[in-house]
């Protein structure tokens, strides 16, 4: 059984980032090697893997809970990287966190969008796809 968790835990993760499994690995191995595997097994293997929503959905639902954290921001930027990976635009990134600012707050969301800013440069792709501003109702 656990081999099973831990395939469909791997594959979850590729389909985020490649080199994600390897690095939670690497950062947890000097202190809590199972954690790792716990991350793999459980977080990815048995949640992110379930049927009802597509890995685009998870990763918005991830960084809506991440950002209401708001003290999260290493696993935030990593899922936003995620997110572009899943096929969510920039675009849709930044109208979900824009989104939260009703519930958690106008600072978290303003962390999340400096934190979405930043990996949109890393990944070279642009958050504005009109750089219109928006109409008001």
């Amino acid at each position: 059984m656990s081999d099973d968790r831990r395939a469909r835990g791997s594959a979850r993760l590729a389909e985020l980032d490649p080199r994600l499994e390897g690095a939670i690995e690497a950062g947890l191995a000097p202190i809590a090697p199972d954690f790792a595997r716990f991350m793999v097994e459980f977080g990815f293997g048995d949640v992110y893997a379930r049927p009802g929503l597509e890995l685009k959905q998870r990763q918005l639902v991830t960084m809506a809970a991440l950002t209401t954290l708001g003290t999260a921001a290493k696993q935030l930027r990593g899922h936003i990287r995620g997110a572009l990976n899943a096929g969510l635009t920039p675009v849709e990134i930044t109208e979900a966190l824009m989104q939260v600012a009703l519930y958690a707050g106008f600072p978290n969301a303003l962390n999340a969008l400096m934190i979405a800013k930043e990996v949109f440069a890393e990944a070279g792709v642009s958050p504005l796809a009109d750089p219109t501003p928006a109409k008001e109702p």
